[in-house]
């Protein structure tokens, strides 16, 4: 199956040096590709249209924030923890960018 975003394009969006194998940033981008796949059509994920690119790309780099920042989770000025990163809401962030692509087939309710 073809990856949505790899390891390589994580790297530039984050401004980090990135090696061909770089393991870390390649498991990120196939689990990213993973998630975001598992609520869009087959033939999405198959043309892998920039919208759903956009979406695996951004839960790349939440995945890579929770791994690096202390705790997992954002911390404000005031040093208030923020949500959790890797909740349900990983996938609600990027909702409105994979509208056109969602398989309802997964949808209940």
């Amino acid at each position: 199956m073809p990856l949505l975003v790899t390891g390589a394009e994580l790297a530039e969006l984050l401004d980090l040096d990135y090696t061909e194998g770089d393991e870390p940033f390649d498991q990120l981008a196939e689990a990213a590709r993973n998630i975001v796949g598992s609520i869009i059509t087959t033939a999405a994920l198959t043309a892998a249209p920039p919208a759903c690119r956009e979406a695996a790309l951004s839960v790349a780099a939440e995945m890579f924030q929770a791994r690096t920042a202390a705790g997992g989770q954002a911390v404000s000025v005031d040093f208030s923890a923020g949500p959790y990163r890797l909740s349900l809401w990983i996938t609600k962030r990027v909702q409105a960018l994979l509208g056109p692509y969602l398989d309802v087939k997964g949808m209940v309710g």
